[in-house]
């Protein structure tokens, strides 16, 4: 696996394509838009590397520090979520408002995002809430959907409220919720419970 590359920038093709020369070889490498744009030909640079290993291809992905290294192997290890929508993501978020909207249950936020519908924001807010305190890189933003208790009930409330349901309609399923629940179950069991 490659861990990091330095070198000169052979080529670009925004929005999120570079060529690293290394000694010669040139390294084809995935990077998010906001790192193409603080770039140019024949600048020296170094990466951190996540290497993605298919069947069919080995594809590098190139971010400026660790922090973003490790947000895109989160996102990415997300149910749904690849590694380009991964990258969609860091490239159109900041890192600050990627905490805000996943801290508070911002679906709107993340439907900014190509390729992010409702269902998929809903996930990513989920399953990443857990994980935020683990990325670090962005300070202040360390709670479990920060403007709730910390409550799973609560939680809940807002992880439905933000799809759209009314304080009645969360209120009625809240009273069949098992209690030994994950979040995540919690989350599943509303849903199907809302739509029958």
């Amino acid at each position: 696996m490659i861990g990091s590359l330095r070198g000169i920038i052979d080529q670009m093709a925004p929005p999120n394509l570079l060529v690293v020369d290394v000694g010669g070889v040139g390294y084809l490498v995935h990077c998010p838009t906001d790192l193409l744009s603080k770039s140019s030909l024949g600048q020296e640079l170094k990466l951190v590397v996540s290497t993605s290993v298919r069947e069919d291809a080995i594809t590098l992905y190139g971010f400026e520090n660790i922090y973003d290294k490790n947000w895109f192997e989160a996102l990415r290890t997300t149910q749904g979520i690849g590694p380009s929508l991964a990258l969609n993501v860091l490239s159109s978020m900041s890192r600050s408002e990627l905490v805000q909207a996943i801290s508070t249950g911002d679906v709107a936020l993340l439907k900014r995002v190509p390729g992010v519908g409702p269902k998929t924001a809903l996930r990513l807010i989920v399953e990443m809430q857990g994980r935020l305190a683990q990325l670090g890189g962005v300070e202040g933003h360390f709670g479990v959907l920060g403007a709730s208790d910390g409550s799973l009930v609560s939680d809940l409330r807002l992880a439905l409220g933000s799809l759209g349901y009314s304080q009645d309609q969360i209120r009625g399923v809240l009273e069949k919720v098992p209690s030994e629940l994950t979040l995540e179950e919690m989350v599943k069991y509303c849903l199907k419970e809302l739509s029958a």
